[in-house]
């Protein structure tokens, strides 16, 4: 993993961030570790993701080494009883799973593979983790910890194994922006610990597929930054007119993405994508030893398409209601939800249960009320587990009151009003939309979260970031019925509407603000400027352990990869060592016509290259030369994000392939003769050279019944093989593949292919 030495733009930033340097810490063991200006001889702030709460600074640094080692203390090494306590989750990560987590991580970063052992003895070198700090210290609560760094070694006290984990995350992001020669560490003392118990990212997995690998991303971006709770939505469908407006209502596309073996269930999984009860065991195990709380959601009586589609009867029969409503006024309905979360309920370790909610039919809200309550008492009685729901009491009004224990996500105030909410004693978590909501493709909630926004104006207690100082639009930063907040990531406009990699993206570039004020509030971000804390935040972003989805694969200059064939092999001219290999009777040939050596493909044969994919800013360019029988969808480039099709089933033009969707270019390749074809993303759009000379741009067609436009897509480049491991190469020539780390355009895509080829197309 390429990292930055950036210790003195760090050091800069965090004195802005105190204001003064730190003192020495005496030698009793002091808790209170405000920063004073007596002295500044000490070692400021380190630049860390959420802000340390607080640092005293001593003088000279720690080095991390090969001989350094993770030492467990053994009277905490299986955990407290307070690790299950103050988690969701049954059976938390104990010590000893978060150290083996960090064990990974340092390798990550570092390429050292340190020892990790349980013992009470630790040395100079070693980082030493125990449990108890919150004897001495009640205000660490059940997630903070003590740092000390000093010529003695490291060592981490934390009150529970969890917020023991949140100090790795603190140590990871130090060594990541450390000087890679020698990982130096400033020495110091930090008392840390969070201002809300819940900091979320909620993500809507049912109407955009996601692989489990892509999950387990996520997961290691949101706790990389102390995130401990991720929420997945499980079942959804498009936005839905009524059903007199929209008579082919059943056939629209619809998720769900839980795949029982009881038939009676397993009807309603996707073909696309489904997990499995094993593939959700080890997922949470996953989760847990990232420090995170996983919560499911099956999302009833609304957005209930898949189950609709197939029972019709279970829908609301009047022709103003949606499709996606169930009937409550069924008692099959309520049978069936039962007997559905009964099914599932077992798939997870989380106490706390989502059933969704929200945008149910406004005329029958005492029948919604009522239904909320019955499943509080439903999960309660039979799981022994607590209930959370969608805000939505003002939208569905009605004379029963919700049970106070239901945990409300406040998203909006039409839906819901959390001042009030709270004046009647219900628990809520902010995910106040438009502020923290993220739809790839909307024109009503953010494409991409302005995170300079969040940065500057966002609390988890604020509500209304036009009106902050409002009582009846805010609440006090203090109230105990507020547990936090977060981000959600909604998926509306299905799996066409944006790619694995552009999905990942949006994800992660607000995600550090929004810890930033979940942990620490506006401690460090009145003092330091958004444009002084973003290119230290965009550094821990690119680097982050178990992230591949940023897909910027490392590069000692702008090439990336560079074949242009001309020693007989598949040689990286670039400069990084990629080099290609020929597979299944792919060879080097004189090619003539002034290209002189090309790699000739056929269906069976491909060149396998080190690097899977570019995300943007890149550019692309190859020259082929495709013979007169192509198989149909045959593969030009290929990864596990996707393809470059020189035709596809239905129609002779070269077709983007990502994520099972097609894009066409209308671009035609001559057969038997050689073209140019180039292509270059910018984060906005996939621009596509035919011959040198920008021909398309890559684009889908959003037809959801209120959007009606062509969108520009951003299309992770395909490397990992020219041609197809799968049997359906391109048949033909393929000369002067390359690679650049940014955007390009026509004019110096013309120059590159000429690099190549003596030859004009």
């Amino acid at each position: 993993m390429k990292r930055v030495s950036i210790v003195l733009l760090a050091a800069l930033v965090a004195t802005s961030v105190v204001g003064t340097l730190a003192c020495p810490i005496p030698d009793d063991d002091v808790v209170s570790l405000q920063p004073s200006k007596t002295s500044s001889c000490t070692n400021p702030t380190p630049f860390v993701i959420p802000s340390l709460q607080e640092w005293k600074g001593s003088k000279g640094n720690w080095k991390l080494s090969q001989r350094s080692r993770i030492v467990i203390d053994p009277a905490f090494a299986k955990g407290i009883p307070a690790d299950s306590k103050h988690s969701f989750m049954a059976n938390p990560a104990n010590l000893q799973q978060y150290a083996a987590s960090f064990q990974s991580d340092i390798k990550q970063v570092t390429g050292w593979d340190l020892q990790v052992v349980v013992s009470s003895k630790s040395g100079k070198d070693d980082i030493f983790l125990t449990l108890g700090a919150d004897a001495k210290d009640s205000k660490l609560g059940n997630e903070g910890y003590i740092l000390d760094i000093d010529k003695k070694g490291v060592s981490i006290q934390a009150a529970t194994s969890r917020g023991a984990f949140w100090a790795t995350r603190t140590l990871l992001q130090m060594l990541i922006l450390a000087n890679e020669n020698d990982y130096s560490l400033p020495q110091g003392k930090a008392r840390d610990f969070p201002n809300y118990g819940e900091r979320k990212f909620m993500q809507d997995i049912a109407r955009k597929p996601i692989p489990m690998s892509d999950l387990k991303e996520y997961v290691a971006l949101t706790s990389f930054y102390k995130f401990n709770t991720y929420h997945i939505h499980l079942n959804d469908n498009p936005g839905m007119q009524n059903k007199a407006l929209n008579k082919e209502w059943a056939s629209q596309y619809s998720g769900f993405r839980l795949k029982s073996d009881n038939p009676v269930f397993s009807i309603y999984a996707n073909s696309d994508t489904a997990y499995t009860k094993q593939d959700m065991r080890e997922y949470q195990d996953f989760v847990k030893a990232r420090g995170m709380d996983l919560i499911p959601e099956i999302d009833t009586p609304a957005h209930s398409l898949c189950f609709t589609k197939f029972h019709p009867e279970w829908s609301i029969q009047e022709a103003a209601a949606r499709g996606d409503w169930l009937d409550l006024g069924n008692q099959e309905v309520w049978r069936f939800i039962e007997n559905l979360w009964s099914e599932f309920v077992g798939w997870f370790d989380s106490r706390e249960i989502h059933i969704g909610a929200d945008e149910y039919d406004a005329t029958k809200g005492d029948l919604a009320r009522k239904f909320v309550n019955h499943f509080h008492d439903y999960f309660a009685t039979n799981f022994n587990r607590t209930v959370r729901m969608w805000g939505s009491d003002v939208k569905l009004p009605g004379t029963i009151e919700i049970n106070k224990s239901i945990h409300t996500d406040h998203w909006d105030w039409t839906y819901s009003n959390p001042v009030d909410l709270v004046k009647r004693g219900h628990k809520i978590s902010n995910l106040n939309a438009p502020d923290v909501y993220m739809v790839p493709r909307s024109q009503s909630y953010w494409d991409y979260i302005d995170d300079k926004k969040i940065y500057d104006l966002w609390l988890p207690h604020i509500f209304d970031i036009f009106d902050r100082t409002n009582s009846s639009r805010n609440l006090s930063p203090n109230e105990p019925l507020l547990t936090g907040g977060g981000f959600a990531n909604w998926n509306d406009f299905l799996s066409e509407s944006v790619t694995r990699v552009e999905l990942y993206d949006r994800v992660s570039k607000p995600a550090g603000a929004f810890a930033e004020k979940l942990w620490a509030g506006e401690k460090s971000t009145s003092n330091i400027p958004y444009d002084e804390w973003a290119p230290l935040a965009k550094k821990l972003r690119e680097n982050i352990p178990g992230v591949t989805l940023t897909r910027r694969p490392a590069s000692v200059g702008q090439f990336v990869i560079s074949y242009d064939f001309e020693d007989g092999d598949v040689k990286d001219k670039s400069g990084n060592g990629y080099d290609g290999k020929l597979n299944n009777g792919a060879k080097v040939v004189d090619a003539g016509e002034g290209h002189g050596k090309a790699v000739q493909l056929s269906p069976n044969s491909f060149i396998s290259t080190p690097v899977e994919s570019i995300g943007y800013p890149y550019a692309v360019g190859l020259w082929v030369k495709p013979s007169g029988n192509q198989a149909a969808n045959a593969v030009l480039l290929e990864s596990g994000d996707g393809r470059l099709l020189v035709s596809n089933s239905t129609s002779p033009t070269v077709t983007f392939e990502q994520d099972g969707n097609k894009y066409s270019t209308q671009i035609v390749l001559p057969v038997d003769t050689w073209s140019h074809i180039g292509f270059s993303a910018d984060g906005i759009k996939t621009t596509v050279f035919f011959n040198m000379r920008r021909s398309a741009i890559v684009h889908y067609y959003n037809s959801r019944w209120d959007q009606l436009r062509n969108e520009t897509m951003v299309i992770a480049a395909p490397l990992r093989n020219i041609g197809s491991a799968n049997g359906n190469s391109f048949n033909g020539l393929v000369d002067g593949v390359f690679a650049l780390n940014r955007a390009s355009f026509g004019g110096e895509m013309a120059f590159l292919g000429k690099r190549y080829a003596n030859a004009l197309p």
